[in-house]
């Protein structure tokens, strides 16, 4: 069989049947395999920029391995940025770079550039089809590498000429090493550690997701009556947040966790290398420590853990319950999740918090892909969501949310998603509206107007003390109706608490079809949490 057959054999092998990809002429072979194929579905974007996060979304929503075809050192480097976010959070990826034609690379061909340099800067490992001797051994190590835990994008260099050549080998399911279980003296350590403190806490990363263990992260954390923290930048709800155990988000500003954590006397981190910050704080966490997940990479946030491990968290944090003595029910905390009260009805504009609120409460089952901004706290505050269905960029760019929501939306069509989006960052990648009407996929896509990078000048208020003129889309005030219609999606836009409403009486529990709502609102009115966001 040919090794392009091959390829694409042995990802069926794996359960993907979905490639997706902004092709090239190296691209030519891979795109016209799919189609003689009925098992395999290219989806095409128009940009790496929307592919990249399409695929990631993809991933997160599946929890499962996604491919991402790019073409060649431009659309390897237009994907990069996307790349990046991957990467941090986790996502399992196989990254297909459309190398150029081997046969005449001697002459510099165009497009030809330095991709296992540029590859390897965003992905955990980079390989290359070479020859037709090592092209069987190459596709099963890059999936074997892109399914092992910690996952991270795994590149695969593909040189058109070779994938067309034939070979002898036949496809065969790839089997990824496990982590191995906690030994019972661990499991023993890491309980007593927890019982001997009166007040601990847990917390958390996406890494409890992609290793299973929501549910039984959960039950340890009901045993000890303790509540869960997610980290700073978790780039998917690990737990549900409609969980009493659901503390929220730590702001990602280190004064401001220690003041979230200073009730707590032992800190147990599951999964989170790291408490990702924003602006620079030199407050470290006193607490006791201790440490537990997938990846040794992992940064200390105040002293040496007492103790840390590297183990499959789903078959680990049970190990640890079993150890629990069966009488241990620590004092409960009177209210995990701060209090907040909701804003009253103003007189004029659409408070940014009672947006979230109403949409929270009508949308409660939806799959939400976060990008909003200083909203996004509030989004944290009020969501009732089930683990795995908030989903944000995870690295603190912008652009990523709305190409992500149609990845999310491709991957789960029986589900409603809405994406709540910034303007600044609804226009990174808009083209990825295309796939979605391509695709006849629904998705609401949230978009809050108001003329203002907020987040940027919130920032530049901690650092300067005082907003700056540059950081406004508002000269000339941006219509999303034109981006709409540009794409064949419906479009609302509305102003006023009554607008709000009227939309969701309208609507029922999901949109039928990709529809922007757009929602103006005052740029001198802020969200109620918004001081969370530095």
């Amino acid at each position: 069989m040919k090794v392009v057959d091959f390829l694409l054999d042995s990802l069926v092998a794996l359960g993907v049947n979905t490639i997706f990809g902004n092709p090239g002429t190296t691209e030519i072979p891979l795109v016209a395999a799919c189609e003689q194929r009925d098992d395999v579905e290219y989806v095409v974007g128009l940009s790496e920029i929307s592919v990249v996060p399409m695929a990631d979304g993809y991933a997160r929503a599946q929890c499962a391995l996604s491919v991402v075809n790019l073409h060649v050192s431009p659309g390897l480097g237009n994907g990069m940025g996307a790349l990046y976010t991957a990467g941090r959070v986790g996502t399992p990826m196989l990254v297909l770079v459309g190398g150029q034609d081997s046969r005449f690379l001697h002459t510099d061909p165009v497009l030809w550039g330095p991709v296992e340099k540029m590859a390897g800067s965003v992905c955990k490992s980079v390989l290359t089809i070479r020859n037709t001797q090592d092209a069987a051994a190459i596709i099963r190590q890059a999936l074997r590498l892109a399914l092992s835990l910690p996952y991270a994008p795994v590149a695969l260099i593909c040189p058109p000429d070779l994938l067309e050549v034939h070979i002898e080998s036949l496809p065969a399911v790839v089997v990824p090493p496990q982590l191995a279980c906690l030994s019972d003296s661990d499991a023993l350590a890491y309980a007593t550690f927890l019982e001997a403190a009166k007040s601990p806490a847990l917390i958390v990363s996406e890494a409890v997701f992609w290793n299973g263990a929501c549910a039984e992260l959960e039950q340890l954390a009901d045993l000890l009556q303790a509540p869960i923290y997610i980290a700073p930048y978790t780039g998917i709800l690990p737990i549900s947040s409609a969980s009493h155990c659901y503390a929220g988000y730590l702001p990602p500003n280190f004064g401001q966790i220690a003041e979230r954590l200073k009730a707590h006397d032992s800190l147990l981190f599951v999964g989170a290398t790291a408490l990702r910050t924003t602006l620079y704080s030199d407050v470290r966490l006193t607490q006791a420590s201790a440490w537990i997940g997938n990846s040794s990479d992992f940064y200390l946030n105040g002293d040496e853990y007492h103790i840390a491990r590297v183990v499959d968290l789903r078959t680990a944090i049970p190990e640890i319950t079993a150890k629990l003595s069966t009488t241990v029910r620590l004092k409960q905390l009177a209210h995990y999740r701060p209090e907040v009260a909701l804003p009253q009805v103003g007189e004029s504009n659409l408070h940014p918090t009672r947006l979230a609120y109403y949409l929270l409460s009508h949308f409660q089952h939806a799959i939400w892909v976060d990008e909003s901004g200083l909203s996004t706290s509030d989004i944290r505050q009020w969501m009732s969501l089930d683990a795995g269905d908030y989903i944000i960029n995870g690295s603190g760019g912008i652009g990523w949310g709305l190409p992500a929501a149609v990845g999310v939306a491709i991957a789960k069509p029986e589900r409603s998603v809405v994406a709540i989006i910034g303007d600044g960052s609804a226009l990174y990648a808009s083209e990825a509206m295309w796939t979605a009407e391509n695709r006849g996929v629904a998705i609401l896509l949230v978009v809050l107007s108001n003329g203002r990078y907020a987040t940027l000048n919130a920032a530049a208020n901690k650092l300067i003390g005082k907003p700056l003129s540059s950081f406004t889309v508002d000269s000339p005030r941006l219509d999303f109706s034109g981006l709409a219609r540009l794409y064949g999606w419906e479009h609302v836009r509305i102003d006023h608490e009554e607008g709000l409403m009227a939309f969701i009486d309208k609507t029922g529990r999901a949109v039928t079809r990709n529809t922007v709502l757009e929602v103006i609102l005052d740029p001198e009115v802020t969200p109620v949490t918004a001081s969370r966001h530095f």
